[in-house]
């Protein structure tokens, strides 16, 4: 197999109907390089000003995880539970605020600011979505969320949140829009305790970076998966009505799909694996970053071909599509 004969430029390929995208986070690193940090957690145990203290990584232990959602949800989950009962809840209330404080700098020290994000760049972004019927981002970033509103009300899309409660009952679109779903959650959306999913929005004075660890709606946490393998996550996506629901429509898609900066790693992401090549004869396209290492790209392919045997796959450089425009990076020095 040579490397140079089997990528293609977007533009050789782009004419192919695609009817969806899934992003991943090379989408993110394309724009701002800081979100190649690899891990949320291990951000929050060093290099902030309030990491996680040792009893808090032990409750990251007792629950074996490494996402927040699942142990500020377990630890809400606690507090309710103490108040009823009439006990003492000091201790919990203290971790659960040291943990929640660690995810918010944590998240803050890696995302992009809004201002340098600029509407420029928003709008390449949100013009280079619209190609598609739907849009489904495993990002917990807010790149995909700000590019759609560059836009009042989000003019072209639409994210199944008709108030700021999801409402599984009423997801029915019948007009001609972009669908965009966040399978993995995302940093603008929340769950209360009685499990229903909130979608926060900006305030004329705030953007929703500096609002995320701001309270919201008495107990609600922050919906996203940030760590785990893909069992894990699974796990996660089963346990929220939201989540569960942008699941089903990734599992139902129909049509021909690209990939975007996502690894698809059998470790971590073996829940949409699976269901790819659940598909089976289907067009997929998929984007090469390091396309200039022969022995790289080689054994990508090689990989995906076994995870994926009865697609028909196609590889294109990620440089040449409109999410990997060149004009979209931020240098780091706007953070």
């Amino acid at each position: 197999m040579n490397a140079p004969d089997e990528i293609h430029n977007w533009n050789d390929i782009s004419d192919q109907g695609w009817s969806g995208i899934l992003l991943g986070n090379g989408a993110s690193i394309a724009i701002w390089d800081n979100f190649g940090y690899a891990s949320i957690f291990e951000r929050a145990r060093q290099g902030i000003e309030n990491p996680l203290s040792p009893q808090d990584i032990e409750l990251f232990e007792q629950f074996q995880t490494r996402n927040f959602e699942v142990t500020l949800s377990s630890l809400t989950t606690s507090l309710r539970v103490n108040r009823a009962l009439g006990l003492q809840d000091a201790e919990v209330l203290a971790r659960y605020q040291s943990i929640r404080r660690a995810l918010v700098q944590a998240v803050r020290s890696v995302h992009i600011p809004w201002v340098a994000f600029d509407e420029d760049r928003r709008h390449l972004v949100r013009n280079a979505l619209l190609d598609y019927d739907y849009v489904y981002s495993t990002n917990y970033d807010l790149l995909v969320y700000w590019a759609i509103m560059a836009r009042p009300r989000g003019e072209g899309f639409k994210d199944y949140f008709w108030t700021e409660e999801f409402n599984i009952g009423d997801t029915e679109i019948t007009d001609k829009v972009t669908k965009v779903l966040y399978l993995h959650g995302g940093i603008h959306l929340y769950r209360t305790s009685s499990g229903t999913t909130l979608k926060r929005r900006a305030n004329p004075n705030e953007n929703l970076l500096d609002l995320f660890g701001v309270p919201y709606r008495g107990d609600a946490t922050p919906l996203f998966i940030s760590e785990g393998d893909s069992e894990q996550k699974l796990a996660s996506i089963y346990g929220s009505d939201y989540l569960s629901f942008a699941y089903s429509k990734f599992t139902a898609h129909e049509g021909p799909l690209v990939v975007f900066g996502h690894s698809l790693s059998e470790a971590s992401d073996k829940h949409l694996v699976d269901v790819i090549d659940r598909w089976r004869s289907r067009d997929i396209a998929i984007s090469v970053h390091n396309y200039n290492n022969e022995r790289d790209f080689v054994r990508r392919v090689a990989t995906l071909r076994r995870s994926f045997p009865s697609a028909r796959l196609q590889f294109f450089r990620a440089d040449t599509h409109p999410l990997g425009n060149g004009l979209l990076r931020v240098a780091p020095q706007q953070g």
